[in-house]
């Protein structure tokens, strides 16, 4: 079979192991080097994988604070802090002081000309409290007013060695009777236990000089009546209201004064005790008045 392949020349010049390529004259010549040629490229990167065991906290990666910033920082905790404080302290002021004032306006729309102060407008505005006793709008004449000692208006004033909530129940009572028979709305229990205070009655144990002579200054003509029945039935029927001492038992632990106002429907009788609303809210008989009466005295206006 005939060789069809390429014919090889051998040279005079090479060896006879050297062949010669027929197509090297045609092979295209490849640059050695780069004509204008760029070629992208970017710098390498050395990417540093941490790998971690199942049971390991990972924690984000955080700036590390200087010694000066966390001294700075040891040292403005305590300024917030008291800051903090002074904020919900001055929040809490704040918060009772609102709270004052809405229960102020809540209980301070009673109009004032219902409960006036008698002389003693501090006392009332101190406490804070409305009016006990009837208000100076209701005194009239041929009414006796329901007065009670532990009102703020006067509770607290001196009388004798002591209160007039402590010991004024006999300055109370004729303050009762006289504005009953005047209608005098001026002179009420402040002006009473005053002139009292200052005429020396009230350093007495006994008050009868009060309800004698005292009332008969003050422009009452006062009468004293036997503790029976038919005798308090005639001073009281006609419009005549009666004081009555009252020794200890029924109406408290020691002697004091109430006011006999009256006779109802069922025959008993009306009181006013300036000691306890409750004693002034029942009606008595009586019999337990006067077995426990030691002296009464009915008023009218002086002539």
């Amino acid at each position: 079979m005939p060789y069809r392949g390429l014919l090889y020349f051998v040279s005079q010049s090479a060896s006879s192991d050297y062949r010669t390529d027929p197509y090297a004259t045609e092979r295209r010549c490849l640059p050695n080097r780069t004509h204008g040629i760029r070629y992208a490229s970017a710098p390498k990167r050395s990417t540093c994988i941490r790998t971690y065991a199942p049971s390991e906290a990972v924690r984000p990666v955080c700036a590390r604070s200087s010694t000066a910033s966390r001294q700075a920082r040891q040292s403005f905790e305590p300024q917030r802090v008291l800051k903090a404080v002074f904020a919900m302290v001055l929040v809490a002021i704040l918060s009772a002081l609102l709270g004052i004032f809405a229960a102020r306006a809540l209980t301070g729309a009673i109009d004032e000309g219902a409960f006036p102060l008698i002389g003693s407008a501090s006392a009332a505005a101190s406490t804070g409290t409305a009016s006990l006793s009837a208000p100076q709008s209701s005194w009239e004449q041929g009414t006796v007013p329901a007065l009670y000692q532990d009102d703020p208006q006067w509770a607290d004033r001196p009388y004798g060695a002591s209160t007039v909530g402590d010991a004024g129940a006999a300055p109370l009572c004729l303050a009762m009777v006289h504005i009953e028979a005047t209608g005098d709305t001026g002179t009420g229990p402040v002006e009473v236990a005053s002139f009292s205070q200052s005429s020396g009655y009230a350093n007495s144990v006994d008050a009868t000089e009060l309800l004698t002579e005292g009332a008969a200054q003050l422009g009452l003509a006062s009468r004293e009546i036997e503790a029976n029945e038919l005798a308090m039935r005639r001073e009281l029927v006609g419009d005549r209201p009666i004081i009555a001492a009252m020794k200890a038992g029924s109406f408290g632990s020691s002697a004091t004064y109430i006011v006999i106002t009256g006779i109802d429907e069922h025959g008993t009788l009306a009181v006013v005790d300036p000691l306890s609303r409750d004693h002034t809210s029942r009606h008595w008989t009586f019999d337990e008045i006067t077995s426990q009466a030691t002296g009464l005295w009915s008023y009218t206006p002086a002539a």
